[in-house]
């Protein structure tokens, strides 16, 4: 696994997801504080639905289509419809870069 450039640090804002896809996989950037986290961002019960268009609330992103709710920290859901767990990566910041490793 290595680490590829997801993003300049500036471009990922608190409460906002930034959707990002790296090497066909696609992800979402989480600004949580002095932390940024990678998770899925298909929603596993509707695929194809994108989890960066949905309500961020803390650490949390609820779907914008059935409203299932994910841990951007752990990638575990939290709500119902889902039942499956989204993938999260590891992620580090340097020189003002957001590296993801895949």
């Amino acid at each position: 696994m290595e680490w590829t450039r997801a993003a300049a640090l500036d471009d990922v804002w608190e409460g906002v997801p930034f959707p990002v896809e790296l090497r066909g996989t696609c992800l979402a950037l989480y600004r949580l504080g002095d932390q940024v986290h990678a998770a899925g961002d298909l929603c596993p019960h509707e695929p194809g639905v994108r989890l960066s268009q949905g309500y961020v609330d803390g650490d949390t992103i609820e779907c914008p289509m059935h409203q299932s709710c994910f841990n951007v920290r752990t990638g575990e859901v939290l709500t119902p419809p889902a039942c499956t767990n989204i993938p999260v990566y590891p992620v580090k910041v340097e020189d003002g870069q957001v590296l993801v490793q895949l």
